[in-house]
């Protein structure tokens, strides 16, 4: 079913990218340093509003627990039981519809998808954790984008 190659990264990463990886926003806010659109290189980062937390994460994460376990953080829970509502299928039929246009526009081949998130792989304690879980319970394993 999946013929999309998907990774995971965060916004430090994104000065990086190649033309054909896209980026998939999934922060409430993208930083301010790199707005939503294509920059000056030809590389896109899109908003993805199903994998940004929603109303039920509110006020649940402020950035100060210590030490960082994700499998004890409410708004990850809250997060994951997002995720799971979401319909998998759907959702990997919109990436499709999004690959080929921007295949198209773009005349780029080899299009992959990169879910952007604040946290650096080193923090346990990221939406990475859940954005991951979901993924293999699909059978996806989406690993973290490293630059060539």
């Amino acid at each position: 079913m999946n013929d999309i190659k998907l990774y995971i990264s965060y916004w430090w990463q994104v000065r990086n990218f190649p033309k054909n990886l896209i980026g998939l926003n999934t922060t409430i806010w993208p930083p301010k340093y790199r707005p939503l659109g294509q920059d000056n290189r030809g590389v896109w980062v899109l908003d993805c509003p199903p994998l940004k937390p929603g109303a039920s994460c509110n006020n649940l994460c402020r950035g100060d627990c210590c030490p960082k376990h994700p499998h004890n953080c409410d708004f990850l829970r809250k997060y994951k039981q997002q995720l799971d509502a979401i319909d998998f299928n759907e959702f990997m039929a919109k990436l499709n519809a999004i690959k080929e246009k921007i295949s198209n526009g773009e005349q780029l081949q080899d299009i992959a998808f990169a879910f952007i998130v604040f946290e650096a792989p080193n923090n346990p304690c990221s939406e990475r954790v859940m954005i991951r879980k979901w993924f293999l319970e699909h059978n996806i394993d989406i690993p973290e984008w490293k630059k060539n």
